[in-house]
């Protein structure tokens, strides 16, 4: 395990992609950052930026002092603590945006006394200086890798501390409940009325937070179906239109379109945005008996992909009776989330619909055209129906949709039921103390009150540098 940050360095990282672009931006943030910048930046005017004022920006050059030698022209941005990100000084030295100008800027800054940045080391800072708490730190990662404006809504309401108010709420009516537990079990001789007591607890705050807990939980698949999306696979015999059914649906033409039945021999794999969720689309070889080694591979992902998918598109050619090759892939997509869809529809209806619905009742039959594009609507929102289960979803509110708060809350919903249990079961109150406050450790893992330094490394890991 490697040695535990001193948070008070001076951290120094490049906060934009590296690349060729218009500008890049180098951030320090520490006690040293404005001594650091005095000894590497020179502004047109000559004043020094250790006596720049808060919030303000700067033209000037970046210069190596030693040898005289400008790196670049840059506007420095200076926020002094603790009304920064980090609540430490922060200085922000916007050059142009080249790999070999930016890279020597942070070099010169850590040869003047600045340590690289760790993966989220300026986020960290923010949390552990009491900026934010953890569940907001998450919610900066949750932002930049939003992939839809819906999922970017819900980030930004996580970093505003909407889910972290609601969760001190809840925290404070179980808070409110083991105070009240504690005071029975150690001041017993205040001759509390013990039965009245548990009709309050049962009544009152353990069942707000019971509620409060499971209606977080019932909107998260909503936040993870928004944040991780929905694995769309289209599985069919050859030349039943499953490539042209996936340009239409990505409105772009990504996959080879022929006549020639067997032009997809691999998988192909994009992702469609449909009304704010992301759809990861999957479209499999057709071949059913390889004819080589490559088609045998197809055949082998094409099944696999099926197996793990949250839905399938079972297309089949409207305009042709049912074919034998439809029916050998009958058992791959049986118990599965599916959807027949009629493709070709505007060749004709020869296909027997009502013995589809007998093999398969459960599944939904949607008629559409990729040629035409006739149908392709309907299509859409009969998927977007499904993955909602007919709801409709609130992206303005709180939704859970961190897989580590989801099963926090479990945790707490699963004490705060024990709790219940046992005062209906009239069991000592020391047990049912217990419980409560395994329930607001579980929450509090969230926000971080209580939280393990190996997790915390491991949440920082996944950020970027220089956030």
């Amino acid at each position: 395990m490697s040695p535990p940050l001193n948070l008070d360095d001076t951290i120094v990282a490049i906060s934009t992609p590296l690349g060729q672009g218009g500008i890049g931006v180098v951030r320090l943030s520490g006690t040293m950052a404005l001594a650091i910048t005095d000894q590497m930046f020179i502004a047109r005017d000559r004043t020094r930026p250790s006596t720049f004022k808060s919030f303000t920006v700067h033209y000037g050059d970046v210069v190596r002092k030693s040898s005289g030698q400008v790196i670049d022209e840059a506007l420095l941005t200076l926020m002094r603590a603790p009304k920064s990100y980090t609540k430490e000084d922060v200085v922000e030295m916007s050059v142009h945006g080249g790999i070999v100008s930016v890279r020597a800027t942070l070099e010169l800054a850590v040869d003047l006394g600045a340590r690289p940045a760790e993966p989220g080391e300026f986020t960290k800072r923010a949390f552990l200086n009491g900026r934010i708490d953890l569940a907001q730190a998450e919610a900066v990662l949750d932002l930049i890798s939003s992939r839809t404006e819906a999922f970017l809504r819900v980030s930004t309401s996580q970093l505003k501390g909407e889910l972290s108010r609601k969760l001190e709420k809840i925290r404070e009516q179980l808070l409110g409940v083991y105070v009240t537990l504690e005071a029975i079990v150690n001041f017993p001789e205040d001759d509390i009325d013990t039965d009245k007591q548990w009709v309050a607890l049962l009544g009152e705050g353990i069942e707000r937070a019971k509620e409060d807990i499971g209606t977080l939980l019932i909107n998260s698949d909503h936040g993870r179906i928004l944040k991780e999306g929905i694995k769309v696979v289209l599985c069919g015999r050859p030349n039943v239109g499953k490539s042209s059914l996936l340009n239409v649906l990505l409105r772009q033409p990504r996959a080879i379109v022929s006549p020639i039945a067997g032009t997809t021999r691999d998988t192909i794999e994009e992702t469609a945005h449909i009304q704010g969720i992301p759809f990861q689309l999957v479209d499999t070889a057709g071949v059913l008996e390889s004819r080589d080694l490559i088609e045998a591979e197809a055949v082998r992902r094409s099944r696999l992909h099926v197996q793990m998918a949250d839905l399938v598109l079972f297309v089949l050619d409207a305009s042709a009776p049912l074919h034998s090759d439809d029916e050998q892939l009958f058992d791959l997509v049986r118990g599965k989330n599916l959807f027949m869809v009629l493709n070709k529809y505007d060749l004709g209806h020869n296909i027997d619909k009502h013995k589809l619905k007998i093999i398969f009742p459960d599944a939904k039959i949607v008629c559409v055209s990729a040629l035409t594009k006739e149908g392709i609507p309907q299509l859409e929102q009969a998927i977007v129906e499904h993955v909602w289960h007919g709801k409709t979803v609130d992206t303005e509110g709180i939704l859970v949709s961190n897989a580590r708060h989801i099963r926090a809350l479990r945790e707490a919903l699963e004490a705060v039921t024990k709790t219940q249990e046992s005062l209906k079961e009239r069991l000592s109150l020391e047990f049912v103390s217990e419980e409560i406050k395994r329930a607001i450790n579980s929450l509090d893992t969230i926000t971080g009150r209580d939280i393990d330094n190996d997790l915390l490394e491991q949440i920082f890991a996944q950020f970027c540098i220089g956030k």
